[in-house]
């Protein structure tokens, strides 16, 4: 929890794809206003349409909902919501179980692009060392935990993810390298 909003402070959850507000228990884009929010990017309109609402409200970014005693729990960051027939994933939600598979020492979930369903869950894992870990694996461990449209379609493991210099996976380096790795995969099946 990030707690009860400041005094003064307004807090709404809005769909992250609208300006819509998210139905109660619902998590969405954490989006505010009052005295401690800035009123706009000097000199940058676009960026000023891309973070505020039509309405004045700043667009945070994360994802969270408000619990029983009003406070906001952080979920996850909007563009990391994977968008699958429909429904949105929220990807901590499986990398924290994943976390407790005995042969996962690292993970990061990510969408990948596919032409029907809009996007695909992705795990992307590091193995603990001698440990090789199959798709079939990480479906086995989180069936039953998880709702079974949110369950991986793709499977990708990695010596190591990418980090920032403050511990944040770069998912935007793993969706690249997955793309890579779709092209290659598409040039070897072709040719």
């Amino acid at each position: 929890s990030v707690g009860l909003p400041y005094p003064g402070m307004e807090i709404r959850l809005l769909d992250p794809k609208s300006e819509s507000d998210m139905p109660a228990g619902e998590p969405g884009e954490i989006a505010m206003r009052g005295p401690m929010v800035c009123i706009g990017y000097y000199g940058n309109a676009e960026l000023n349409r891309t973070v505020f609402t039509a309405d004045g409200w700043f667009r945070s970014g994360d994802l969270g909902f408000r619990d029983e005693g009003g406070r906001i729990r952080i979920v996850g960051r909007s563009k990391d919501l994977i968008k699958h027939g429909g429904s949105g994933i929220l990807p901590r939600e499986l990398e924290e179980l994943l976390l407790g598979h005995p042969k996962i020492a690292d993970v990061a979930i990510v969408g990948v692009a596919d032409p029907y369903f809009g996007e695909n869950v992705c795990a992307c894992v590091v193995p603990r060392p001698g440990e090789h870990i199959e798709l079939a694996d990480v479906i086995a461990f989180l069936d039953g935990k998880v709702a079974r449209y949110k369950l991986p379609q793709r499977l990708e493991t990695f010596e190591r993810l990418p980090y920032t210099e403050t511990g944040k996976v770069q998912k935007h380096v793993i969706r690249s390298e997955i793309g890579h790795r779709m092209e290659r995969s598409a040039s070897a099946a072709a040719g």
